[in-house]
């Protein structure tokens, strides 16, 4: 059989996986008989599960597959908007949205410097009142385009963002409002019709057989890449050089896409699967996009890999047998403390993958490179990779809540703490007299092989952000697990799956708050802080509908990150004792 070479060359994805490389090789050799990269690209559903209609409704979201070369010819399209909005006097882009609208644009914003002929970008997925409030105070908002992204066109938090800004927007230019505001959605969703409406300056129509997760290299990727001055077109053909590596165009003899998955899929059948991301400062929001990618994909039916962002690096002593390290780097960085540690960890027996990029340019293949590989792990784990069966408990404990809101005025008080002391109040069914004995009782439930989850329904800030990394530490020092760290309402549309649907090996730690400034929201009886705190209360009623090991530790008014300090200092004292 002839092997096709594509035609762009594609930086090497090399690795050390030990022991498990002969388990790999055999699977491998599996999906090569039954030739497994041509029915892939024919869409043959059988390849992931047996059901009809699961086969019928993963077909349906395969068009990713090619994505980037129907988006190719609309480039000129996405760059003449862009130049279109600079021209019309624009100097600020904020995009809003929630997961797969919003994880791309991320990405981009840390790893690319804001071109000459870009604008300056934000982007907004978070209820909380102190994030929006922060947007709004930063930029000229008279002067900045709005992108709302929403492919189902019904998602509570980017159409609430959306009304906010266009009743701040009606404030200042009344009927023409509608300029500042970009809708970027599926053909046919509601929200077509209200921004039709209110006078949008522009509909971007996306695809329905694109999945959210799966919708980097579609509009919801590229228009905000174009306004912020990145080279879309490369980034396409990189994408499109991948996709010839992966099979697009017949047989190839090493798919980087699909000796990935396989991979990964074996490892996790074997136990390791937590996957570590390992990268660079400039790529450390890479991690954001994958944990979506991955968790929401895999995360399902008691099974699934857990992909680990920013879960600190240490040495071999403090890992388990449930690792398999990932770096992701640049040719031209040494990036010497992380890579060295990576070779320690190897020479300790664990399995290591290592791709390395030539620029940021080259993220437009690692998306296409990471979609496949995601797929072909799910079809190894035998899963639906486009399904999040579990995501909608969360979103519906949410909306019954938000209809006692409605009603009465306020969230219901569902539960009492087992303690409270210095304003701290600490929900969760192992009790304590101090908060120390409280901490010390929920993870001395901690198995092998278990992580811990910090939800944080609080305003991202980089002390904060501190705090929490020094608190997944020492979990990891003294408990030997690993950690993971999310900002609600972001992680429900994300590793939220994962958490529900897949093994029960997780500790949850949600932190929760009042919001002294809150915001309040057009046309609704509550408030963002209110919001926020239902959409918290209603992950956790749906992590308790699944048996899972909660703790919420609420902050009251002591303030977001003396409220942490505080837990922090008596986690200190919980996990010293021991």
């Amino acid at each position: 059989m002839a092997h096709n070479t594509p035609s762009t060359s594609i930086p090497a994805q090399t690795m050390q996986l030990g022991s498990y490389q002969a388990a790999v090789d055999s699977k491998l050799q599996e999906f090569n008989d039954k030739y497994f990269t041509a029915g892939f690209w024919q869409k043959q559903a059988d390849l992931w599960v047996q059901d009809a209609d699961a086969q019928q409704s993963l077909r349906s979201f395969m068009g990713w597959l090619r994505v980037a070369e129907t988006m190719l010819p609309r480039v000129g399209e996405i760059q003449d908007f862009a130049r279109e909005v600079k021209a019309a006097g624009f100097r600020h882009v904020v995009v809003m949205g929630m997961g797969g609208s919003t994880m791309t644009p991320i990405v981009f914003k840390q790893a690319f410097e804001q071109s000459a002929d870009g604008l300056p970008l934000s982007v907004l997925d978070t209820t909380n009142p102190g994030s929006v409030r922060e947007i709004e105070d930063a930029v000229p908002l008279a002067e900045t385009l709005f992108v709302v992204a929403s492919k189902s066109g019904t998602t509570a938090e980017p159409l609430a963002f959306g009304d906010y800004f266009y009743a701040r927007l009606k404030e200042l230019k009344g009927d023409k409002a509608g300029e500042n505001f970009v809708a970027i959605t599926d053909p046919g969703s509601k929200f077509v019709t209200q921004a039709t409406a209110e006078g949008y300056r522009r509909i971007f129509l996306n695809f329905t057989e694109v999945g959210g997760r799966f919708s980097a290299l579609s509009y919801f990727g590229l228009v905000p890449a174009a306004l912020y001055g990145i080279d879309i077109k490369t980034l396409l053909e990189r994408a499109i050089g991948m996709m010839q590596a992966s099979g697009s165009e017949g047989d190839v003899a090493n798919n980087p896409g699909l000796e990935l998955g396989v991979a990964l899929g074996v490892l996790a059948q074997q136990g390791r699967d937590k996957l570590t991301l390992v990268v660079p400062a400039g790529l450390s929001d890479f991690g954001l996009w994958l944990e979506q990618l991955i968790a929401e994909s895999t995360g399902k039916e008691d099974k699934g890999i857990l992909p680990l962002a920013g879960d600190p690096l240490n040495g071999p002593e403090v890992y388990g047998q449930d690792r398999v390290f990932v770096y992701v780097g640049y040719e031209s960085q040494p990036d010497t403390e992380n890579r060295q540690k990576v070779a320690a960890l190897q020479a300790a027996g664990h399995p290591i993958i290592t791709i390395l990029l030539r620029d940021a340019l080259d993220l437009g293949q690692e998306f296409f490179r990471w979609e496949v590989a995601t797929a072909v792990a799910s079809a190894v784990l035998q899963l639906n990779p486009f399904d999040q069966p579990n995501v909608q408990a969360a979103k519906t404990a949410t909306d019954q809540l938000m209809k006692v809101v409605v009603e009465k005025g306020a969230l219901p008080q569902t539960s009492s703490p087992v303690l409270e002391q210095d304003g701290l109040a600490y929900y969760t069914s192992v009790a304590g007299a101090t908060p120390a004995d409280v901490l010390r009782a929920f993870f001395d439930q901690t198995k092998a092989g278990d992580y811990l989850c910090i939800q944080a329904y609080l305003m991202e800030t980089p002390a904060l952000n501190a705090e929490l990394d020094e608190l997944r530490a020492l979990v990891q020092q003294r408990k030997h697990i690993a950690t993971a760290s999310g900002y609600g309402p972001r992680f429900l549309h994300s590793t939220g799956q994962y958490h529900k649907g897949g093994p029960d090996t997780g500790l949850f730690l949600q932190i929760t708050t009042d919001h002294a400034q809150d915001l309040a929201l057009p046309g609704r009886p509550y408030t963002f802080g209110t919001f926020q705190n239902a959409q918290a209360a209603g992950d956790l009623q749906a992590l308790h509908d699944y048996h899972r090991r909660t703790l919420r530790v609420h902050l009251g008014t002591t303030g977001e990150e003396a409220g942490v300090t505080k837990l922090l200092q008596a986690l200190r004292t919980a996990l010293t004792a021991e």
